[in-house]
């Protein structure tokens, strides 16, 4: 897809630098509240943009208890670091203000848990999840062969959450 700082495609490359700047898990209306603040654009305009996106591979949304969150994909992150000097620095600045007030807005609302468990041949069970307002999206169990191998898990979890479950989701969703 060419990129052009103009109509569509400049409302396209805003979508996916606004994703970019949340650097967290973030919902289309996340993306719309701050989209309409720097550029006015139509909802349903904006929503026909990111499926379109999707289709294209750009991004990835994945429903989640109480909406859709949105995800860049190694495509989209790729596109989005080719074209971000297309965005006029005034527009960058601002998108960035916008997703930085944000941001804490976001973490409130979802957050990352990790629990590692001793058991008695030595290994260490692990439960990693991801919390959206309140409920589970994602949850997954681990076991770990040693102490150090748990801590070592948990803090990339902790750390990386976000990363870790969109590789996991892009490789289920890998066509055959």
């Amino acid at each position: 897809m060419a990129f052009f700082s103009d109509g569509d495609n400049r409302v396209k490359l805003y979508i996916l630098y606004i994703v970019k700047c949340f650097r967290t898990a973030v919902t289309r209306e996340q993306v719309f509240t701050v989209l309409s603040e720097v550029d006015g654009t139509d909802y349903f305009k904006v929503c026909g943009l990111a499926a379109e996106l999707e289709r294209e591979q750009y991004l990835l949304s994945v429903p989640s208890k109480l909406s859709q969150l949105v995800y860049l994909t190694e495509k989209g992150i790729k596109l989005s670091e080719t074209f971000d000097k297309e965005i006029p620095k005034s527009v960058r600045d601002e998108i960035v203000g916008l997703t930085d007030e944000r941001r804490a807005e976001v973490r409130r609302q979802n957050s990352v848990s990790a629990d590692a468990e001793p058991k008695p041949d030595g290994s260490w069970e692990l439960e990693l999840a991801l919390i959206e307002k309140g409920g589970v999206t994602f949850e997954m169990k681990l076991r770990m062969p040693d102490a150090a191998s748990a801590a070592a898990a948990e803090r990339k979890w902790l750390n990386e959450a976000d990363g870790i479950y969109l590789g996991i989701l892009e490789r289920l969703n890998e066509k055959e």
